[in-house]
């Protein structure tokens, strides 16, 4: 369990050198919490997936292939709430330019 963990945090860790540089204004202190969030979440999401997809790839029994597979859209689906949150939320305000996005 530990080395497939280990593994899929290994894969996971190229993709973040590409990861975007976020300019917060200095005046909104949310906007830093909002982006550890955002940023944790994703990394947590990428190595989940990764565990999801090797379970996926490795396990024959259906029981845990379904598991698997009720991972991996539960990541999904979480990705998409952490990086739509942002226009959401300019959307319902009306206002452009919240924390920089």
């Amino acid at each position: 369990m530990k080395k497939k963990l280990l593994a899929a945090a290994l894969l996971a860790l190229p993709g973040l050198a590409f990861a975007a540089s976020f300019v917060i204004p200095p005046d909104q202190p949310i906007c830093h919490l909002y982006s550890i969030i955002q940023i944790l979440g994703t990394i947590g999401g990428i190595i989940a997936a990764a565990y999801a997809g090797l379970s996926l790839a490795t396990n024959h029994e259906p029981n845990e292939r379904n598991n698997a597979k009720m991972l991996l859209m539960g990541v999904i689906l979480g990705l998409i709430v952490i990086w739509m949150a942002p226009l959401l939320v300019q959307n319902l305000v009306g206002s452009a330019g919240v924390c920089g996005w």
